[in-house]
């Protein structure tokens, strides 16, 4: 990505802290008032510092290496790399490191979740269909 990552872990202070502005603007006190998705968003974004989780915004437009790419599919990053080489997604090169496209990555991921989800759906009817279910 464009800026570094370092991982800050919430201390319990700031756990405690996200915590009671969490509920305050589930209870709908905020200090100004947000679209409903931007208040969606804050709560979300409180809700995982709240329970100790290290949490990175990202813009849908932020480009990725492989590792970062591969790491949020769930693959190993010479898997990843074999779908680049396979032309699954669009890829390009700075210098000798490959980038992808986040949103990219993202459609890519919710078409392979559909595809396992009919597969898995094709065997349940065989399933059915042969009586062992």
């Amino acid at each position: 990505m464009t800026h570094a990552n370092i991982i800050h872990m919430p201390s319990d202070q700031e756990r405690a802290q996200a915590q009671a502005i969490l509920e305050q603007v589930i209870q709908g006190v905020t200090l100004q008032e947000l679209p409903e998705h931007l208040n969606g968003l804050v709560q979300r974004l409180l809700s995982e510092v709240a329970q100790g989780h290290a949490v990175q915004i990202v813009p849908i437009h932020a480009e990725l290496g492989t590792q970062e790419a591969a790491e949020l599919l769930g693959v190993s990053r010479p898997h990843f790399v074999k779908l680049l080489d396979e032309g699954q997604l669009p890829s390009w090169k700075v210098g000798t490191h490959r980038r992808v496209k986040l949103q990219e990555l993202l459609v890519y991921r919710e078409r392979r979740n559909a595809d396992r989800q009919q597969a898995l759906q094709e065997l349940v009817d065989l399933d059915q269909e042969l009586g062992l279910l």
